[in-house]
């Protein structure tokens, strides 16, 4: 059954790297959620407005968090649903499904506009940009992310002019989440 969360200012709701399994919408107050940028290295904020939802694509590909959602104001009210209940909600509700091809629309276009700076051409050829990625989120020590590039990699290019590298750089980022734990 789904019940409220109160959390004041400052409190952390989830953070990176936890596993998820939940997803919220914002009832009342603000939620602000914190990544690091993979060109830079910055920490980037995003304001969550209330009715939105969080922890959505973490939670639907049972993949650990890649930002912390941090309450930015007293009183911040979320819902929190399990995944069964969520995918529950979303099946009979296609406004909620709208909306959120909407805000992963957005997303996929920024990540793209993230990948062609990387590559400093919008031109790059799709393995070299990807390559490009990983090597980016290695050099970050942002390491689950770089396993996950470079094993897509190492899947759709074989033999690309950088699978060596891949292979080489996806030990690398094993033996560093391995001692990570």
């Amino acid at each position: 059954m789904l019940k409220p969360l109160q959390f004041n200012t400052g409190a952390l709701i989830y953070y990176a790297g936890e596993e998820a399994n939940k997803v919220y919408i914002l009832q009342s107050g603000k939620v602000s959620l914190v990544y690091t940028d993979i060109e830079s290295g910055d920490n980037v904020r995003s304001s969550v407005q209330p009715g939105e939802f969080f922890g959505v694509k973490s939670a639907l590909g049972r993949f650990p968090r890649e930002e912390n959602a941090i309450a930015m104001a007293p009183n911040t009210i979320v819902m929190s649903f399990t995944v069964p209940e969520f995918e529950t909600l979303v099946t009979s509700n296609t406004r909620i499904i709208l909306k959120m091809l909407k805000v992963f629309s957005n997303q996929l276009r920024r990540v793209h506009a993230q990948v062609a700076s990387l590559t400093k051409s919008g031109s790059v050829e799709p393995d070299v940009g990807l390559f490009a990625l990983g090597e980016k989120y290695l050099k970050n020590k942002r390491y689950a992310h770089a396993q996950f590039v470079f094993s897509r990699y190492l899947i759709h290019y074989p033999e690309g002019v950088n699978a060596k590298k891949a292979e080489k750089n996806l030990q690398l980022t094993e033996t560093a989440l391995a001692k990570e734990g």
